[in-house]
């Protein structure tokens, strides 16, 4: 990844990973992860830019694509790592 680009994760590889079905934690530029245990914890609007994580508690709180730096998920088979990077704009 080349340190002066700037990146941007999309909404296509947040849907991607709600889809799979396996859990993920979201990775923000300013350090804080939020986990994603299951689908029912993430909340995708049709036109926002942003994405409304769940916890257990009830509480929510709404992050901006465009402060997302990645997102880490665990496959279950295995345990192998997926990573998935933001893209770089065109």
């Amino acid at each position: 990844m080349n340190p002066g680009k700037i990146v941007l994760m999309t909404r296509d590889q947040i849907e991607s990973a709600v889809a799979r079905g396996v859990p993920f934690t979201l990775r923000m530029a300013d350090g804080k992860e939020y986990p994603v245990p299951h689908r029912d914890y993430i909340s995708l609007s049709p036109r926002a830019s942003c994405v409304i994580v769940w916890d257990d508690a009830g509480h929510f709180t709404v992050l901006p694509l465009l402060t997302m730096t990645g997102l880490r998920s665990v496959e279950t088979e295995g345990g192998a790592k997926d990573e998935e990077r933001p893209s770089s704009p065109s």
